[in-house]
């Protein structure tokens, strides 16, 4: 069994950097860094030490040593839960369906109505995420252009005159009714149908992020969405469009990139967004790797018969 992680397993961290595989589950903000992750050993060692920070960690023991150890909690809000890190023992990397099916349970505990955990493509522990009952929500790829300076001259809007502004707790509705016409309902059933399930699933790659919009001809709706923010050595953007909006694609992703200047850019499009993957590699971005981003439903939704009144006969 899993049980949170303790001040008094400090000493045990250790030999689990040596005996553990590379982390095996990744945020948004480390599928855009990119590479496998070994055990941070220093990070762990003062989460073990600090109260607050420990209870979102979770560790699987035998022998007094630790066979697993991830960490988990809610993404945006309490309805949706994200695996943030999984890193399992060499020896005991054939477990990781018994430790991602016992966190659902802490989740559900918590009246979280999803979990969530990216995988990389290929993932060794794929089939044992879908053993324990994740399936895939949908597919994404991370794109990255050297320059946004260079982005920015390659789709020609520099000078577009977009006419973004920025989005707040005001556009709330209209940010959820702009999510519901991009994402096919497929997708959307598995990440969220209800205003307040899209916000609790609602992945932001810093606490740093902006957003900004794009109004509809007749400003009663919002028709594209760019989210931006910085990073480590970079920038950060994301585009939300509409299916029948008039916003281009180009001047969508010149305004993301364009606060990057010379600093390399990233993006991820999602694998129901085969016209944003086309125009991204029109504009100088590359692949940096795929993912599949998998959520198991811990709540179902069932029909209730309702009793009504209706005439019969002529």
């Amino acid at each position: 069994m899993i049980r949170h992680l303790h001040p008094t397993d400090s000493p045990a961290l250790l030999h689990f950097k040596q005996a553990s595989g590379p982390g095996e589950a990744y945020t948004l903000a480390h599928a855009v860094r990119g590479g496998r992750r070994s055990f941070p050993l220093v990070r762990y060692a003062s989460i073990a030490l600090s109260p607050r920070a420990w209870q979102t960690c979770w560790v699987e023991t035998g022998r007094a040593r630790i066979k697993a150890l991830l960490r988990a909690g809610p993404r945006a809000g309490g309805q949706a839960w994200d695996i943030s890190d999984l890193f399992l023992a060499k020896r005991n990397a054939g477990a990781a369906w018994d430790v991602l099916e016992q966190i659902a349970i802490h989740a559900a505990r918590s009246r979280a109505r999803r979990v969530f955990i990216r995988l990389p493509q290929g993932s060794p522990i794929f089939e044992q995420t879908r053993k324990a009952g994740y399936q895939v929500a949908y597919s994404e790829t991370v794109f990255s252009a050297p320059s946004g300076n260079a982005v920015v001259e390659r789709t020609g809007a520099a000078e577009s005159g977009l006419a973004l502004r920025p989005l707040g707790d005001a556009d709330t509705q209209a940010m959820f009714r702009l999510y519901c016409a991009a994402m096919p309902l497929d997708q959307r059933s598995r990440v969220g149908q209800t205003i307040d399930e899209w916000l609790a699933s609602d992945e932001k790659i810093s606490p740093k992020s902006t957003d900004q919009g794009v109004d509809a001809d007749d400003s009663t709706r919002l028709q594209a969405r760019v989210r931006t923010a910085p990073l480590a050595g970079g920038w950060f953007f994301s585009v939300t469009r509409a299916l029948d909006s008039n916003s281009g694609l180009d001047r969508l992703i010149a305004a993301g990139a364009a606060e990057a200047g010379e600093q390399p850019v990233y993006t991820v499009a999602a694998s129901y967004e085969r016209g944003l993957m086309d125009a991204l590699e029109e504009f100088g971005f590359a692949s940096a790797g795929s993912y599949d981003v998998m959520v198991k439903m811990l709540a179902a939704r069932v029909r209730q018969p309702v009793g009504a009144v209706a005439a019969i006969g002529g």
